[in-house]
């Protein structure tokens, strides 16, 4: 019998599965960094692996399970966080230019070979710098926010699908009030 790849008791092996599956893998892409085949991986978690007893099933399936779910539960959670921290605004960038100083050289440019300016007539002075450092504050994100009170704000809800109704009843139930001004106008 062939020597298993894992040791599929070991809690490294479930580390590895949660790390895999909180970085956003798919299950056929756990299998494939697993070196696994997809199958193997699917009959694996579901309980089902040829290879194991029906207890063995059981207890590894189910924790093959429970780490994907904890995984990808506390990647949502993250990204979640940081969609409502962009919707809301007001983080903070930090950009830093740095310019450096430039110095006439010696030759003026007349000598095409120089070593210190290549022929530019200018020279990089590598010690002397000047740091511009900027902070910025990011606005608010109003798509970002429109889009949480629909899924989370049931009042918000009610208002747009209320709205789209009303959009909806002008142009396929009844005239386009817009269209019949411009048709109607003498001017």
């Amino acid at each position: 019998m062939a020597k298993p790849k894992h040791d599929y008791d070991s809690i490294d092996f479930y580390k590895r599965i949660e790390g895999l599956a909180m970085n956003g893998y798919t299950d056929e892409e756990i299998a494939n960094e697993l070196n696994l085949s997809a199958d193997v991986f699917g009959s694996m978690k579901n309980g089902y692996y040829q290879c194991w007893n029906e207890e063995e099933n059981q207890r590894r399936g189910s924790e093959i399970n429970r780490v994907l779910t904890h995984g990808r539960t506390r990647i949502v959670a993250l990204l979640r966080g940081t969609y409502i921290k962009g919707a809301i605004g007001g983080k903070k960038t930090k950009s830093r230019i740095v310019k450096f100083v430039q110095d006439k050289c010696e030759c003026m440019g007349a000598d095409k070979k120089c070593s210190h300016c290549g022929g530019t007539g200018w020279v990089t002075l590598t010690d002397k710098a000047v740091v511009q450092e900027t902070e910025m504050e990011l606005p608010p994100n109003m798509q970002a926010i429109a889009t949480l009170l629909y899924h989370h704000d049931p009042t918000w809800r009610k208002m747009e699908k209320k709205q789209d109704d009303e959009d909806a009843l002008y142009s396929e139930n009844g005239i386009d009030i817009d269209k019949w001004m411009t048709d109607n106008t003498n001017e």
